[in-house]
């Protein structure tokens, strides 16, 4: 890919075109940052901070549209299904007369980063990359400080009652935001040339920095999803730096199976009744209790509401109702997520959206890209078995997809 040019002064520019591309660097830098946060920082206790970013995310809607119309090309197929699948959700929440609002400002975000990430990738730029390896880099440093100075957390969240977070709110949320810097500086050094050696070893340092800051905060917090995340993320990403590329095939057909076969048991299983296989696998060798810290029952719950709607499910509520109808917040897992808001006709798009994606990256001319996002979005779904991530973090792998290649 072209180094960034276009908006990173260079010794071949004379002063005032310099100045020029330092400002555009510094707008892009900030509106990529206030996307960024809106997706992975918690403001629900600092309303003066989450006005400042809704107040940014408003600026950037007019500068978005800008850019997507001025960017050459046709949106990709994975575009198209990301918009599809927004459709569905929207549709779910029309039948049943739900949140209008919070899908609005959901596909908002999306679009917001997908017009600035596109502006970009077309033009062969790795800046998007850049810009979020160092934001979630910092936000990131800054949420282990305070892990270590409030290690109880910050707030206290009054419909669960659990304590909050900077970095995602809930400790368990934290993964998304350390799968998408680390995918993000992977990616990067694959496609900075290995000539360019002052960044390639800058490169190697961030990522050494995210693996330090990410493992040492999920030990101290002790979540288990997003731990098993980052580690399943590190051992796939580590075969890059063997040539034989049939060990990767291998390891990555498994790693689906193992993901295809605990879903399907979340999601299709008695949870009433549960094997002696499964429970010494549960309870001897996860270390886990049988109920995986109550998520069965919510699952339990989850499939009885789906069962009474399955084709246009719920649409979108508040954190109120899913903790009386569920007794949490989220159903804790992607499956059952997307079915209880959307059903069949929600969860229809998504497998497309999915399938769309999965053929883009096939079709990569890297190898390397194509194993690391491909690792990337199977260890995404891994961690969503267990936990939901709102879609607006998971949509910037799409994204890469979408866009990334040599």
């Amino acid at each position: 890919m072209l180094y960034d040019s276009h908006i990173v002064p260079t010794s071949s520019v004379n002063g005032q075109t310099a100045i020029n591309a330092s400002i555009n660097l510094a707008c892009f830098l900030c509106a990529f940052g206030i996307m960024l946060a809106r997706a992975f920082i918690y403001t629900g206790h600092m309303p003066v901070v989450h006005l400042l970013f809704l107040a940014g995310k408003i600026a950037l809607i007019p500068i978005a549209l800008i850019l997507a119309i001025r960017t050459p090309g046709k949106p990709t197929a994975i575009d198209i299904g990301l918009l599809v699948y927004a459709i569905t959700m929207y549709v779910a929440c029309l039948i049943n007369h739900t949140q209008i609002l919070t899908i609005t400002l959901m596909c908002l975000d999306i679009f917001i980063y997908w017009a600035l990430c596109r502006w970009f990738f077309v033009r062969q730029s790795l800046f998007p990359l850049k810009a979020a390896i160092w934001i979630l880099l910092a936000f990131i440093a800054l949420n282990f400080l305070l892990v270590l100075w409030r290690p109880d957390g910050l707030w206290q969240y009054e419909t669960s009652g659990k304590m909050y977070y900077l970095l995602g709110g809930n400790y368990n949320n934290m993964g998304k935001a350390m799968i998408v810097a680390l995918i993000s500086n992977m990616l990067l050094l694959i496609l900075t040339p290995r000539n360019n050696v002052k960044q390639y070893k800058t490169y190697i340092i961030t990522l050494l920095l995210l693996i330090a800051l990410s493992l040492g905060t999920l030990v101290i917090m002790r979540s288990t999803t997003s731990l098993t995340g980052i580690l399943l993320l590190l051992v796939l990403g580590s075969l890059l730096l063997f040539p034989g590329r049939p060990l990767r095939i291998v390891s990555m057909i498994l790693f689906i199976a193992l993901y295809v076969s605990l879903q399907s048991w979340a999601v299709f299983s008695d949870m009433h009744h549960t094997s002696a296989k499964t429970a010494y696998f549960v309870e001897h060798v996860l270390h886990k209790d049988m109920t995986f810290t109550l998520r069965t029952n919510i699952w339990r719950a989850s499939k009885e509401l789906i069962e009474q709607r399955p084709v246009t499910g719920y649409g979108e509520h508040d954190d109120e109702w899913y903790n009386e109808e569920l007794g949490g917040l989220t159903t804790h897992n992607l499956a059952l997520h997307i079915l209880l808001k959307g059903g069949w006709i929600a969860m229809t798009a998504f497998l497309l959206l999915l399938i769309t994606a999965l053929i883009r990256i096939l079709c990569n001319p890297s190898p390397q890209v194509r194993y690391t996002l491909m690792v990337g979005l199977w260890v995404f779904l891994f961690m969503m078995i267990f936990e939901v991530y709102p879609i607006t973090s998971f949509s910037i792998l799409f994204i890469y997809a979408a866009y990334l290649k040599p």
